[in-house]
């Protein structure tokens, strides 16, 4: 017991916490997660598809195999073009066994089994750029829960360093006396700034928390924490414009559109015959029954053959292929219009990230002037509040001015992060697979 206490004092808080993870590490986590798995298996089921249709141009070979009773069933001339029983007797007399095996080897199908096999391996295409497509959210995802941890921890810092501010002045202010002592306007002005900041720290605080939740959410691990890194505006060279031709998104309708094109062009074959081998072998024998020795007698009970054919296989329904040809057909028109709403609309969504990129950078630039002025300001009012020279009204106008800025440059960095992110994800960097070209 005595060890068990020492070893918990031994170790540090730091050994306790949870992982500190990078914005890399958060998104290669988050890839890890069900959403993902759940388009890998959807990958799986398409790969299936593809094997199915490859393994329809195999034979297909059906077994047949039964073992019962034998009726007894005798000769009554040489011929045995007489028996007895003529008919049906309730009569067993050993055992009876047949075994068969029938084969169909497809030769030529008129396209079916091509267009068959294209549609699934489109398909394949179209799961795997869905998974991307996953990856790419979640990244976007796994960026705002990062930064908003950052963003929500730089706005505590701020206000946690204005708070200690605002107490040392009022310690001040009402250590004066005399006609230096302040009025009650000055105290409750301060006062009401001192709220304020509080308030906003409360805010801090529970965005925190909840980015934080979204994070473990993302990430599967219950204590995760991000590294101590400082809230930073990333580098990146903004591109000129932004198509989002390699979203995804578009891809998969494009090839979705492909495989409901193969499909149409599928049913359209059942207008046609299959050519295929047919072959069959079969194998009887009945204890209790007597065999006629002739070629021509139909005996199911004592039998031996085999046969190979060249056939044409033809179900013929023009009228329910028409229709499901119809359907097929305007199935891969809805297809290749979901094509062009996913071409348009990751185009949308790349031109909106990159306006709200370009918009961030320039709020950044901005915020980062007037952060340097607020913080001039309020040096300036503290140095002529240290002599008894400054206003409470111009006290609170140089924190609030300089609190306001300092938050507006944490935002707009959060959001040009964010965007950075979007903005690859459009480019198609975030693969299901981890893999980042």
């Amino acid at each position: 017991m005595r060890s068990l206490v020492l070893a918990l004092i031994l170790v540090s808080p730091s050994a306790l916490a949870g992982p500190k993870l990078t914005l890399d590490q958060v998104i290669a986590k988050a890839l890890t997660g069900p959403r993902v798995r759940m388009a890998r298996g959807d990958i799986d089921a398409a790969g299936a598809r593809v094997d199915e249709a490859k393994a329809a141009r195999l034979p297909r070979i059906k077994a047949t195999l039964f073992g019962t009773g034998s009726p007894e069933i005798t000769c009554v001339d040489p011929q045995c073009t007489q028996t007895d029983p003529q008919n049906y007797k309730f009569a067993v007399d050993g055992l009876y066994g047949s075994a068969q095996i029938d084969l169909i080897q497809p030769l030529f199908t008129f396209g079916k089994l091509s267009h068959a096999r294209a549609a699934a391996e489109a398909g394949v295409g179209a799961y795997n750029a869905l998974a991307d497509e996953a990856a790419g959210d979640l990244a976007v995802d796994a960026a705002r829960a990062y930064w908003g941890i950052k963003l929500a921890r730089e706005l505590g810092y701020m206000l946690d360093d204005g708070i200690e501010e605002i107490d040392k002045a009022m310690g001040r202010m009402n250590a004066r006396t005399g006609a230096d002592a302040p009025t009650v306007q000055d105290r409750q002005r301060v006062a009401v700034l001192l709220a304020e900041a509080k308030v906003q720290r409360a805010d801090a605080a529970a965005g925190e928390r909840q980015a934080l939740a979204g994070l473990r959410a993302l990430t599967g691990v219950p204590d995760a924490d991000i590294d101590e890194g400082e809230l930073l505006a990333v580098e990146f060279k903004l591109p000129a414009t932004a198509t989002g031709d390699r979203r995804p998104q578009a891809r998969a309708a494009k090839l979705g559109a492909i495989a409901a094109d193969e499909l149409a062009a599928l049913a359209k074959g059942y207008y046609l015959p299959d050519l295929a081998i047919v072959a069959s072998a079969v194998f009887a024998r009945a204890q209790g029954t007597d065999d006629p020795p002739s070629a021509f007698a139909n005996d199911p009970f004592n039998r031996v053959g085999a046969g190979v054919a060249l056939a044409l296989q033809w179900t013929i329904e023009p009228w329910n292929v028409k229709a499901r040809v119809s359907r097929a057909r305007a199935e891969a028109s809805k297809a290749h219009a979901l094509g062009d709403l996913a071409a348009i609309g990751a185009r949308y969504d790349a031109e909106t990230a990159l306006a709200e990129a370009a918009g961030a950078r320039t709020k950044l630039d901005a915020t980062d002037a007037g952060v340097k002025a607020g913080r001039a300001w309020v040096a300036s009012i503290l140095q002529a509040d240290a002599i008894g020279a400054a206003e409470s009204k111009d006290f609170a106008d140089a924190y609030l001015a300089w609190f306001g800025m300092r938050a507006r440059w944490a935002q707009a960095a959060f959001q040009w992060n964010v965007a950075v992110v979007r903005l690859g994800r459009a480019a198609g960097e975030y693969r299901a697979s981890g893999y980042r070209p």
